[in-house]
């Protein structure tokens, strides 16, 4: 059969144009090589190349074939742009169009010259490009097997060998239509391939896509069922649709029981919240806390976050709800707020919070222009009782006294305990109602106790200070109260005094006591105690705290709690803070010189003391005068310490951290801060106050409050060190829980350094 040339032009060009249809439509999917689209407007220039060799009659021979030729040369170019971009290697637009015109520049000139053969140059270089652009197919046909891109590969390999014998074919004149036919032909097959190798790959896409979102809705859910917080999913209404394990441990019901409940109350708990309401109608996120109850009725705490989850119209219609269970933490939380501002024995409002709560009274009585009465009760001889009975058994004679006080101060603005043995009661009226309540509560005390069948007696001494006769404000009115009961302590037995002005006998008391304090170092009055710290899994001893001592020459054997807030309030703690350094480190390492274990020692720092600036040097040099390894030495301060100026603190400790040195948080849980405050400075240790381990056998929250400080001590890699430690079975519930250390009268109580010696060498107990 004989084809002529103009009609296998004529399938060429159909077929070409056959060719970029596929290629603009594979280029929209996703999936679709990156050059598809400069594929196609290279072989759109292949259309443009036979549009116009079919218009050579028109435009006349050598310009037609000028301009032909000219879109075949672009048409290569383009072609080298797509391939270089499905390589990621985009040569520069510069170079390629100075290729262009370098191709046409050389064809207007030869075509002249040697005629048609001229074109050869541009064929071999299309040619060249396609093979280029089969073998960057046949890379992508190894990340997509199974696509058919290898026949598009083979396709384009085989129209640039064709483009590599077209000009010799063009010169033989009944070859030309044939030549003609087979890019007709590879055009037609190379779209065909293209549209099935596309809509292959995107079909194996979709399948990968469904399979990895089947794999991760799958591994979504079982993260749901497993996670430790309890998720459950309502509709619209409210009802439940889904719930976890973790709901069914924390509500006690099943997933079975719940479905299809109305949740409201699990949503907003007791009480309705008009912001809850007005976010779940919205469309909105909320979070809070709930009170919630158990299928058995109990009560527990949960910080609740709600999301809508919103249809294809976009209105809600589902409710994610993910709970946490903080019931231990808030309870932990609120006991350790409450004994911040509470006595740990008898849950009345400690000295802090006393001296508010008579700041209050004061402005109420001053809007009222009425009188107040400030009593401060002190027990004679109280630790007495504390050493005959034990402190357990001093404890409950306290916690009796209490009851008694309570009961007979009914109506008075407030009662509190402000020291160990000290109360302080304040009501409203004159000197008469005052005189009457120190009556009544000395009558109270005066009454036998029966403690095991054993008839205990106790005395007392009340003084009183008159608002405003006395003073005006908290602070001047506790004063002088004290001042009046120091009087009535040393004038009458289980009697009263009124401040007056002449009490002159216990300020001078006082001033002699803090002129005795500030001569006890320098005349070798005051010592050290060493306190053994003990590991709980081994019993071992690795450490002592150093507890500071007043030997007064007449007074006898004073315990820090009676001076140290006298030496705070008049400055003295530092001479003495400076000399009890001086002591330790010493002793240390006279210890270490003796071929004793070297075990560290604590020191408290006072509040006063926190706020030198010179602190990280006058220990520096302490330990240097000493020769004492920073190690060797632990710091121990108080949270109020470190709270009273949280940013002056954190220089401070950060330089003694960074002499090597552990840093301890004395009597945790006392003060007003909390761990997620206390993680901002370089701590170590952490010691718990022995107002929690005091009733820990016996009260189950001190025993939940010891398990979440060890439990977010821990998690901050802290140490636990628990204090006050005197019976076993306190020293099995800490080990129980996790505990680090402990110190207490079970082991040994402060000795001095000779004991302390002996102890060491022994090791443990």
């Amino acid at each position: 059969m004989m084809f002529s040339a103009p009609s296998v032009v004529h399938g060429a060009l159909i077929g070409t144009i056959v060719l970029v249809a596929a290629m603009a439509f594979v280029g929209r999917s996703p999936a679709a090589p990156r050059g598809l689209t400069l594929f196609a407007i290279a072989f759109a220039l292949h259309v443009t190349r036979y549009l116009l060799l079919l218009s050579m009659p028109l435009l006349g021979g050598p310009l037609a074939l000028v301009l032909a030729e000219a879109s075949h040369a672009g048409s290569g170019v383009v072609m080298l742009a797509a391939t270089a971009m499905e390589l990621r290697r985009p040569p520069p637009r510069r170079t390629l169009f100075a290729l262009w015109v370098g191709m046409v520049a050389a064809l207007a000139v030869g075509l002249p010259l040697v005629g048609e053969i001229a074109t050869a140059p541009i064929s071999l270089f299309v040619g060249a490009v396609m093979m280029a652009a089969a073998a960057a197919f046949w890379l992508r046909a190894r990340k997509a097997p199974g696509a058919g891109y290898r026949a598009v590969a083979v396709l384009l390999a085989l129209w640039g060998l064709h483009k590599w014998d077209a000009p010799w074919l063009m010169q033989v004149e009944w070859l030309r239509p044939y030549g003609f036919m087979v890019s007709e032909v590879l055009a037609i097959g190379l779209g065909v391939a293209l549209l099935l190798a596309s809509d292959r790959e995107r079909r194996y896409a979709e399948m990968e896509a469904r399979r990895r979102s089947e794999g991760l809705l799958r591994l979504q859910g079982e993260a749901m069922e497993a996670t430790a917080n309890a998720i459950f999913i309502t509709d619209r209404a409210g009802r439940i649709e889904w719930s976890n394990a973790a709901f069914t441990r924390l509500s006690g019901w099943t997933g079975e029981e719940a479905r299809k409940r109305g949740a409201r109350r699990l949503l907003m708990g007791g009480e309705r919240d008009r912001r809850f309401q007005d976010a779940l109608e919205q469309g909105r996120v909320w979070r809070g806390e709930l009170s919630l109850r158990r299928k058995d009725g109990t009560l527990y705490i949960v910080d609740q976050t709600v999301t809508p989850i919103a249809d294809d119209k976009g209105r809600v219609a589902h409710y994610v709800v993910v709970q946490e269970d903080v019931t231990e933490r808030r309870q932990a939380e609120e006991r350790i707020r409450f004994l911040s501002n509470h006595d740990a024995l008898t849950a009345l409002p400690n000295r802090l919070l006393f001296r508010e709560h008579l700041q209050r009274a004061i402005a109420r009585a001053k809007a009222e222009r009425s009188s107040l009465g400030v009593l401060f009760l002190d027990l004679d001889d109280f630790s007495h009782y504390n050493d005959v009975l034990g402190h357990d058994g001093g404890d409950r004679l306290l916690l009796q006294l209490v009851e008694r006080l309570m009961s007979a101060a009914r109506g008075v603005e407030t009662l509190g305990r402000v020291g160990g043995d000290e109360f302080a009661v304040v009501l409203t009226g004159g000197g008469e109602a005052a005189a009457e309540m120190a009556q009544t509560l000395l009558a109270a005390v005066a009454q036998p106790f029966d403690l095991d069948g054993h008839e205990v007696q106790l005395g007392a001494s009340v003084g009183i200070a008159l608002f405003p006769l006395d003073g005006g404000d908290a602070e001047t009115l506790m004063k002088n109260a004290d001042v009046a009961m120091y009087r009535a302590i040393h004038e009458v037995s289980n009697g009263y005094r009124f401040f007056a002005p002449a009490m002159d006998a216990e300020l001078a008391a006082r001033r002699r006591m803090e002129g005795d304090l500030r001569r006890a170092a320098i005349r070798g009055e005051l010592v050290l105690h060493y306190q053994p710290i003990v590991r709980v899994n081994d019993r071992r001893i690795i450490g002592f705290e150093a507890l500071v001592r007043w030997n007064h020459p007449e007074d006898g054997l004073i315990p820090p709690g009676e001076f140290i807030p006298l030496a705070e309030e008049n400055g003295l703690i530092g001479p003495i803070g400076e000399w009890v350094l001086i002591e330790a480190c010493r002793q240390a390492a006279l210890w270490i010189k003796d071929g004793l274990p070297p075990v560290p020692i604590a020191v408290n720092l006072s509040a006063v003391q926190m706020k030198r600036q010179d602190l990280p040097m006058l220990v520096r040099r302490i330990l240097a005068e000493a020769g004492l390894p920073p190690g060797r030495l632990e710091l121990e301060l108080t949270e109020t310490a470190m709270m009273d100026d949280p940013e002056a603190a954190g220089r401070v400790l950060a330089d003694i951290e960074a002499m090597g040195m552990g840093l301890a948080v004395d009597d945790f849980g006392t003060g007003y801060s909390s761990l997620g405050r206390l993680k901002r400075f370089p701590v170590c240790k952490l010691k718990i106050d022995r107002s929690f381990v005091s009733e820990l056998a016996e009260n189950q929250s001190d025993r939940a409050i010891a398990r979440a400080i060890v439990s977010l001590a821990h998690a901050l890699e802290l140490t636990v060190v628990a204090e006050g430690v005197e019976t076993e079975a306190q020293f099995a519930i800490l080990a129980a829980e996790g505990c680090d250390s402990v110190q207490g009268y079970l082991f040994s109580p402060g000795v001095p350094a000779e004991q302390a010696a002996e102890l060491l060498r022994k090791g443990g107990f």
